[in-house]
């Protein structure tokens, strides 16, 4: 009879049902296995409670009777809620509509919670109220009824093999048939009662031995469950729960005789052969006993434990082969038949060979007749085919049942790892989604290039500045796109070798081809993890207003200095005309006066020239006059030219030069006027009785410049030194040390500005090497040959 559509929406169900609690035993309710399990049982249980106002499991004498249809015990979980609602004592559970998902979660992780762990919380009764479910209800029976598959022992027979019949355990039930009824009131009579459902139950119960007369209530089917499904954990609860050598042999031991007494001995009786379980068990036990972190002496003794354990299976294996034997006729044909089914391994039959002859010698089957049916036995079996192997039954149950764990374990583990697969895909998704909208909402243009230059990426705001779509742009290489009518001027600057980020500012024309703009692209280089360069990253600023801002206060400064350069001009000659005595005498107070306009004059004068040279060098109006001349002697000229300035101080001044000529090609002016600025500044910074070191070495360049041989010049002094902050932050405009100067120093903050156009103008770099305290090293490295000069003689001397 095929079942009907309600009957097949609810073994879903009840399949879910069972899924769910196996899930939360091996994980928490928050892994992603278990979550998933539980949307999947809400799922189905809105779909029947559409229909239904409520859905209803009752448990009746071993069947499950959903909405009043009975369901087979063979379905899928049907078996698994029985325990469960057996061992919670549950008769009936009701789902009304509006369960929700949390509410379905919290009541399974209670029913999935151990037995100790609900006593402890005061029962299942006062943990459901206390959980306030609003939608699911469940009625408890008053009366346990006890199942075939449990068995009420007294406490005192596991442990001591056979013999322990006291009060309450088979006594009740032989006298005068009052069954189980009889058993629970002998139970409580005695006051105490405890119910073994787990094998960590049994193993403690193991440790405390059996002095405490206490009837017990054994979930052998569980237990059973447990030993099969579960022996490597079975083992490592017995090796973990040992506290030493002694109390790990007598567990070994009173399980032995448990497992041989309780759960095989069941099952002999309906002819399976509990033994393969047994014996694996053993194995995983040994391999337990050998783990890290276990005691010496438990590994010493480990053989000798497992050896034990073997020799209950082989006792099980016996019993099952007796009874089947004399189950099915107690004769040499019949005992050929059951030696054939369950001794099939040459091993096993060797080792039980002499113990069996000894059990069915006692049934009346004599030497000669056991013989005889051995030997049926192997011409049954007849020779091996070329390549046949003989495996016994029992090692192919043993790979079946480890090839199913494999499948069941894989499936789980590819479910778990797919899960996390698309849990980090939609975390990178996200990721990138909100990278891409901070990307696409920032001001500034940016612009993405791989390494054979062409554009992978560009952002909203850098297609207006480049007048570029990024769909047409992306790769194709940059100079196809950003062509010579639209680029006006390149960076101001070489391109640094080695640099992994460079600055630029480029002049631009807007789409429209009339609108030019000033962008600054800086630069940076992207690396894989081995160091080499797979593209570059540049970030676009549009600088328009501020380079206007900048060319008018340059045009300002420019104007107003040349305003000024003529009456200076004018006072200066009138000074020198009064104080050289041309047009008549002065008094010495005069003189002293005038002396001093003529030097403040002079000052001022020199402001001017700075502030109109670096007007001119901003506006690229400096064109310089290279020629070939000997450096050393420049550098000497400009150092005698202010010894007499540094003697007047206290300071002395030594020069270092190497043997050789130094010829370079270069503007002879221009440098003079930057080791001045430099041999200058060194004697107003150092103090009275210090000392100047000027060097020029033929053998350095500037890191970072061209490749082609360059020279150094260094002035090093003994004055206040430079903070590390302000090392940079010095050659730009009006900028000084943030140290107080010597008293009477003063300087406008232009002179390093000057020099550093004037050698970044040669193609080289200076750089200050300085520690407060301890006096500056300033270095400026130029190429000997300025490129693109041609050469003219020069005597600079």
């Amino acid at each position: 009879m095929q079942p009907t559509e309600k009957e097949t929406r609810y073994a879903e169900i009840v399949k879910f049902f069972g899924f769910v609690l196996s899930q939360y035993r091996l994980y928490s309710d928050k892994h992603p296995a278990s979550q998933l399990a539980i949307r999947n049982l809400v799922a189905r249980l809105e779909v029947a409670l559409s229909s239904e106002p409520n859905l209803t499991m009752a448990f009746v004498g071993g069947r499950l009777i959903v909405n009043d249809h009975a369901l087979d015990n063979k379905k899928t979980g049907v078996a698994e809620l029985l325990r469960e609602t057996h061992r919670l004592r549950i008769e009936s559970l009701t789902f009304n509509q509006g369960a929700t998902e949390d509410e379905t979660s919290s009541f399974l992780k209670l029913i999935a919670t151990p037995a100790k762990t609900l006593e402890q919380m005061g029962g299942l009764k006062k943990v459901l109220e206390e959980a306030n479910l609003q939608h699911i209800r469940l009625g408890t029976a008053r009366i346990q009824i006890v199942k075939e598959e449990e068995a009420v022992v007294k406490k005192s027979e596991i442990g001591q093999g056979e013999g322990g019949d006291g009060e309450g355990g088979g006594k009740g039930e032989g006298e005068g048939g009052k069954g189980e009824e009889a058993k629970k009131e002998g139970a409580a009579a005695k006051g105490k009662g405890r119910r073994i459902e787990r094998v960590e139950e049994l193993v403690d119960h193991l440790i405390k031995g059996a002095g405490e007369k206490v009837e017990l209530t054994i979930d052998l089917e569980r237990l059973a469950y447990e030993v099969e499904k579960k022996p490597e954990l079975v083992a490592r609860e017995v090796v973990h729960r040992a506290e030493d050598l002694e109390s790990l042999k007598r567990i070994v031991e009173d399980l032995g005789k448990f497992l041989q007494e309780h759960l095989a001995r069941p099952m002999i009786q309906e002819g399976k052969d509990f033994s393969p379980r047994i014996s694996r068990f053993a194995r995983e036990f040994k391999k337990a006993v050998e783990g890290p972190d276990v005691p010496n002496d438990f590994k010493v003794s480990v053989e000798e434990l497992v050896a034990r354990l073997e020799q209950c299976a082989d006792e099980v294996k016996l019993e099952l082969i007796t009874k089947t034997f004399q189950d099915s006729g107690g004769d040499t044909a019949s005992l050929a038949r059951v030696v054939g089914k369950f001794l099939r391994g040459k091993e096993s039959r060797q080792r039980l060979l002499e113990p069996l002859r000894e059990r069915i010698s006692a049934l009346g089957i004599g030497e000669k007749g056991f013989d005889q049916a051995f030997a049926v036995l192997g011409e049954k079996r007849g020779p091996k085919k070329s390549g046949q192997v003989d495996v016994p039954i029992e090692e192919l149950e043993e790979l079946r049942r480890i090839r199913d764990q494999f499948k069941e374990e894989l499936a789980r583990r590819l479910k778990e790892e797919t899960a996390v697969i698309e849990r980090e895909k939609k975390r990178a998704l996200d990721e990138k989604e909100r990278v891409d909208t901070i990307i696409r909402s920032i001001g500034e243009g940016l612009v993405v290039v791989d390494g054979d230059g062409k554009i992978q990426f560009m952002n909203p705001a850098a297609e207006k500045l480049l007048g570029l779509d990024h769909a047409g742009a992306k790769g194709v290489p940059v100079p196809e796109l950003v062509k010579g009518q639209h680029t006006l001027a390149m960076a101001k600057g070489p391109l640094r070798d080695g640099a992994d980020h460079v600055t630029k500012e480029i002049e631009v024309k807007s789409s429209d081809a009339e609108t030019q703009r000033i962008v600054q692209a800086s630069t940076a280089v992207i690396e894989n993890e081995d160091g080499k360069t797979v593209g570059m990253v540049s970030v676009l600023s549009d600088i328009t207003k501020q380079k206007q801002l900048d060319e008018a206060k340059s045009k300002f400064v420019s104007h107003v200095s040349h305003e000024l350069r003529t009456p200076l001009l004018s006072i200066q000659e009138s000074l020198a005309l009064l104080l050289g005595k041309e047009i008549g005498e002065v008094t010495p107070e005069q003189e002293k006066f005038l002396s001093i306009a003529q030097r403040n004059i002079g000052r001022l004068s020199r402001l001017v020239n700075d502030l109109l040279d670096v007007a001119k060098l901003e506006a690229g109006k400096i064109e310089l006059q290279p020629v070939r001349f000997e450096l050393k002697d420049m550098v000497h000229h400009v150092v005698e030219t202010v010894r007499s300035w540094a003697e007047s101080k206290g300071v002395a001044i030594d020069e270092v030069y190497p043997e050789a000529p130094i010829p370079v090609l270069a503007d002879p002016d221009r440098l003079t006027q930057v080791v001045t600025n430099l041999l200058g500044n060194a004697i107003k910074f150092t103090p009275e009785g210090g000392k100047i070191s000027v060097e020029v070495d033929p053998r350095q360049s500037a890191p970072g410049t061209a490749e082609e041989p360059g020279v150094a010049v260094s002035v090093q002094d003994s004055g206040i030194g430079i903070p590390k902050q302000d090392q940079e932050r010095i050659f730009e405009k009006f900028e000084q040390v943030s140290l107080a100067s010597p008293q009477g120093v003063s300087s406008t903050g232009l002179g390093l500005t000057i020099a550093k156009e004037i050698v970044e103008l040669h193609g080289g770099k200076i750089w200050v090497d300085s520690n407060e305290g301890q006096g500056s090293r300033f270095t400026f490295a130029i190429p000997q040959r300025l490129r693109g000069a041609v050469e003219v003689e020069q005597d600079v001397a």
